[in-house]
């Protein structure tokens, strides 16, 4: 570098870093034309799945009725919203992504349909889906009701860890959780587990199931009409109706994941202060904070009332600001009530395809009808019954108890009590006998 500059004459002064200029000669010296062609806009027209016929359409319709929108792209958006034509303020948020290209507006890579094409791109979306037009909508969340004591509402479910069957049982009230293992998974081993958490926290006035066959059992709606439960149970084929127990279900899974000692998992869950409740399962149901490892003063294992009151309009607050969230973020809306003799089709047991059925009657639980289809009675969440425009003769009335609306029981085939004739039979050296089939007897 120092033989390079011996042709010059320099003389080096300093000069503060302040009176100094920018170097910045590269930035400014800009070409005035760029010849460069922005080939993405170019490509994506040639990317696009769409017939000639399709493309002309959806061209024309773009010009006829979003000729205002693509002026305000091509010639640049207000600062503010309502500055925008009232045509294309719905396009405002969305404005950076927007472009022209060949007549058509793009949103990033995807074509902005006109209004007029709109229910016939809805309808070949879902063309697939037989007589609906669109797919079933979330409903808004329709949250439990907080007891107004421990333990008088209790959800129940069985699930499997590790290879084995536990039965939980979870309170309303406190979310107070027990998890005891099940020797078999009859009716009985579940009768006897609740024999022995019930013993320690006593009878629930209710009890809510899913329709299982242990719990859809005549031994136990027996055992719980001889000790006073009453005994509710889920919509068929829909698990968030029996949101507590499965929630529970979750939670017990997750913490058995993390520790080696089942039991110890359990205690520390229930000795944990709930979120914006500032008390533990535990103290709401026995007003005290059971010991656990972690040293504790002796003051704040001294029995306390919590405020029932406090505790229920607590928790009252937090599910409807979960409501509030749910029905925000999945852009749910009810669904229109069903009309008895509306013809619907639902899917039956046993059956991958949706089968026709006609509504007898309101159920008395939230969102939940009795449907006649095929002879046999049905009890399905609104969710599940997709309205269909197909007639339906008329079926012989059957009597609709709720009881045995949840599944059809498996008939077992009649044995003939004709004796078998052993006369040609052979008979093997374990002593089976061996009957030669009728065809083969020329």
């Amino acid at each position: 570098m120092m033989i390079k500059l011996q042709w010059y004459d320099i003389t080096v002064k300093y000069r503060k870093g302040t009176t100094m200029y920018i170097s910045d000669a590269l930035s400014r010296a800009y070409l005035e034309e760029s010849e460069e062609e922005e080939s993405d806009k170019a490509d994506m027209i040639c990317m696009l799945s769409i017939t000639p016929e399709k493309y002309s359409e959806i061209q024309r319709a773009t010009q006829k009725e979003l000729e205002t929108l693509m002026s305000t792209i091509q010639t640049g958006w207000p600062d503010t919203k309502n500055d925008s034509p009232f045509e294309v303020r719905q396009y405002f948020d969305s404005r950076d992504q927007l472009s022209v290209l060949d007549s058509i507006v793009y949103k990033g890579s995807r074509i902005v349909i006109p209004p007029s094409l709109r229910k016939t791109m809805l309808n070949l979306i879902h063309k697939s889906h037989l007589e609906y037009q669109k797919q079933q909508t979330r409903e808004p969340l329709l949250p439990t009701t907080t007891p107004g004591l421990p333990y008088s509402h209790v959800g129940t479910d069985v699930f499997d860890y590790e290879g084995k069957k536990y039965l939980i049982l979870v309170d309303y009230y406190s979310k107070y959780i027990d998890a005891v293992e099940l020797k078999a998974e009859t009716t009985i081993a579940i009768i006897e587990a609740m024999k022995t958490v019930f013993a320690c926290h006593g009878l629930p006035g209710t009890l809510r199931s899913d329709n299982g066959p242990q719990f859809s059992s005549a031994t136990f709606k027996t055992f719980c009409s001889d000790n006073g439960i009453e005994h509710e149970r889920s919509s068929p084929h829909f698990q968030s109706s029996n949101g507590e127990a499965e929630r529970a279900v979750q939670t017990v899974k997750c913490l058995w994941r993390k520790c080696e000692d089942k039991q110890f998992a359990l205690l520390d869950y229930r000795t944990t202060p709930l979120e914006n409740i500032n008390l533990s399962p535990a103290q709401l149901l026995m007003g005290r904070r059971p010991r656990n490892t972690l040293p504790a003063s002796e003051d704040l294992l001294k029995p306390t009332t919590p405020d029932l009151r406090k505790v229920k309009q607590q928790f009252n607050a937090q599910k409807a600001k979960q409501k509030f969230y749910y029905d925000r973020r999945r852009g749910v809306k009810e669904l229109l009530p069903l009309e008895n003799g509306t013809t619907v089709r639902m899917e039956t047991p046993g059956s991958k395809s949706l089968s026709s059925g006609i509504v007898v009657q309101k159920a008395n639980k939230p969102r939940s009808y009795l449907v006649k289809s095929k002879g046999r009675p049905y009890r399905r969440n609104r969710v599940h019954l997709h309205k269909s425009n197909e007639t339906v003769q008329d079926e012989q009335e059957l009597p609709m108890e709720e009881s045995s609306l949840d599944e059809p029981t498996i008939e077992t085939p009649q044995v003939s009590a004709t004796p078998v004739n052993h006369k040609d039979a052979l008979q093997t050296r374990s002593g089976r006998m061996v009957k030669p089939p009728e065809r083969l007897n020329l």
